[in-house]
């Protein structure tokens, strides 16, 4: 093995992960939105106005990953909540990463709020931000998602929770820098192995 088969193999999966990771940028058109938006009012468990929001969100696409950022409450009693909910993101997560999306943090609540201006309550338990690798993926999830067996797991386990899609956003050290690393890594160490 050579170091042009070394470097060229490492540089042909870096393409192929590129290609799953960021995707080939196709923006959604207007029937895309009206479709999806029709097939989720047939479903229910959306409101009016989240549909609304879900249009401008999808009319805006600009083709990018995003961060979708939760809140949430489980409850009580909070165990078998979370168990729900566990089954719920095995699912949904699996479908997500499918399609490049992942969870970039997760976090349970340590203590009340340390700071408050302008909130009334302070009883989340949980916070998270995924990565979608584009709105078109969400729109995708989305009518899989509600009404379904696992989306019922989910309104099982939660009081409450607050979602909202932010763009842009930055990861440092994220798969789009470690995976490349990695690979130049495993590369080197077989060029300076084999060669």
């Amino acid at each position: 093995m050579n170091a042009f088969i070394i470097w060229t193999s490492a540089a042909a999966i870096y393409a192929c992960f590129w290609f799953w990771y960021v995707g080939v940028v196709r923006k959604i058109n207007s029937q895309e939105v009206e479709s999806t938006l029709e097939k989720m009012r047939a479903l229910g468990g959306a409101s009016e106005q989240q549909l609304q929001a879900l249009r401008r969100f999808f009319e805006e696409d600009d083709g990018k990953d995003f961060v979708m950022i939760n809140l949430l409450e489980l409850k009580k009693p909070q165990r078998e909540s979370g168990k729900k909910l566990e089954a719920y993101q095995k699912v949904f997560l699996g479908n997500l990463l499918k399609r490049a999306g992942h969870p970039v943090f997760i976090a349970r609540v340590a203590t009340g709020k340390i700071e408050n201006i302008g909130c009334d309550d302070d009883n989340w338990t949980a916070a998270g931000m995924v990565r979608y690798r584009s709105r078109r993926d969400l729109m995708e999830v989305l009518p899989d998602t509600f009404g379904s067996e696992h989306h019922g797991l989910k309104l099982e386990a939660l009081e409450r929770t607050f979602a909202y899609p932010s763009t842009p956003w930055t990861l440092v050290g994220g798969p789009r820098i470690v995976v490349p690393l990695a690979l130049a890594l495993i590369a080197s160490l077989l060029h300076l192995t084999v060669i």
